[in-house]
């Protein structure tokens, strides 16, 4: 009953909209005044211990290095060079629009970065080009998903901090998963494509391609720079975070000159406060989750649902539904920095692969970011797009779907995550 009390208490403090770091915090030191007294000594500790880790430092690097290569021109040429590469398939620009994310996921991390990095390029091309605003803002919106899911992510920086799961095997795990839902929405593209008599980009010729590959080439070194240290053990997660920092710095200063003083200190003051944000947030969820521990919730929790749930498929079935509906409501890091510390203990019983649990866990809360009533992609889309939410919502809906069914084939299919890391000699 108590345990139940002080759920209640962190979902009104939610509600009243109080910032999730503090309701973390006031819904903790609650529950350690019931228990037997607060420790302020052992508060203050715990949520440092809690960002003391070597591995969070690739969260503010992973930040700053996607912020410097939307300030640089960077994004621009990958949306270039992707224009050559798949610009002339029926669907054009669509094809286009979702290749370029692929690209720029191995750089920024995020949803958000690419939906605004890249949004405003690709639906003014797509615009001009003749497609209809609605299909060009779904498209973006929806493609902005894989970038959390190619490497490198920051969603699965904080998943394998909380999980304890090494995060360059999350990293290799997402390459086939965030391939598979590309494949899928350019399905969706060529549909479109046929109805609708999309216009397609004529074929390059050859001196058009050499320059398009020319311009690319640099960019498109950063993931691989990026793949290959963590593949080769020259560098963690954490350092190549770095590596992929100082390279673009290179690319913005020395390359293309387009990284100004002014621009280099409006990034590293977003960086700063993005970095912070995301720093409280995990240093009170880990003070929230040594709470519940102490609480016997995720006990609890266990007993009842292993009782009443018999397989792992049921499980799975069960917390894709629950992640799909928390994603519609809660960003990214907060869900995964509240809730892992008591699905982990849930899914660790019914021998579920914790790597392959990380990549359904962070692809449905990217699936909640697409969705109302408070999926942030899905207004920043709409903003850039200047469509009205109700009508960028209904744009949506085929690709939500399509969604649906890269989740399934994810969930169902442990190896579409496994495999790749497996061959190149991964222990997951």
């Amino acid at each position: 009953m108590t345990q139940t009390i002080f759920l209640l208490v962190l979902v009104v403090l939610f509600l009243l909209g109080i910032p999730v770091a503090f309701a973390l915090v006031g819904t903790s030191v609650l529950m350690m005044a019931a228990s037997g007294g607060i420790r302020f000594g052992s508060v203050i500790q715990q949520m440092i211990n809690g960002v003391n880790t070597f591995t969070l430092l690739a969260v503010p690097l992973f930040l700053l290095a996607g912020k410097l290569m939307n300030s640089s021109g960077t994004t621009d040429r990958l949306f270039d060079f992707a224009k050559k590469m798949v610009g002339w398939l029926p669907g054009g620009l669509g094809h286009v629009n979702i290749l370029a994310s692929v690209i720029f996921a191995g750089m920024s991390g995020t949803a958000v970065s690419d939906a605004s990095g890249l949004g405003v390029i690709e639906i003014k091309a797509m615009e001009d080009a003749g497609f209809d605003k609605d299909f060009s803002a779904a498209v973006t919106a929806s493609s902005s998903t894989v970038g959390p899911i190619i490497p490198p992510s920051l969603p699965l920086v904080v998943y394998g901090t909380m999980a304890g799961t090494s995060v360059g095997a999350l990293f290799m795990a997402g390459i086939v998963p965030g391939i598979v839902i590309a494949l899928l929405e350019m399905l969706v593209v060529f549909g479109y494509a046929f109805k609708k008599k999309y216009p397609r980009e004529r074929f390059p010729t050859g001196k058009e391609f050499l320059h398009a590959v020319k311009e690319g080439f640099l960019p498109l070194m950063a993931p691989v720079i990026l793949l290959v240290g963590i593949y080769t053990g020259l560098y963690t997660p954490t350092e190549s975070a770095a590596i992929l920092v100082f390279y673009s710095l290179i690319l913005g200063v020395f390359v293309y000159r387009e990284l100004t003083l002014q621009k280099l200190y409006q990034v590293l003051v977003e960086t700063v406060i993005d970095s912070a944000s995301i720093g409280l947030l995990v240093a009170a969820a880990t003070l929230f989750g040594s709470c519940i521990v102490r609480a016997l919730i995720p006990q609890t929790i266990l007993r009842v649902i292993t009782a009443a749930v018999s397989s792992k498929w049921m499980l799975l079935l069960i917390l894709n539904v629950f992640l799909l509906v928390v994603g519609m409501f809660m960003e990214t890091v907060s869900a995964i920095t509240i809730l892992m510390p008591i699905m982990i203990p849930l899914v660790t019983a019914f021998d579920i692969n914790l790597v392959q649990f990380g990549i359904i866990v962070v692809f449905n809360l990217m699936i909640g970011v697409l969705s109302p009533p408070f999926g942030l992609v899905l207004f920043v889309t709409a903003r850039i797009a200047e469509l009205p939410i109700a009508r960028m919502i209904k744009a949506l809906l085929p690709w939500l779907a399509v969604l649906i069914v890269a989740l399934a084939l994810i969930t169902v299919f442990p190896e579409v995550s496994l495999w790749f890391p497996r061959l190149i000699g991964m222990k997951v």
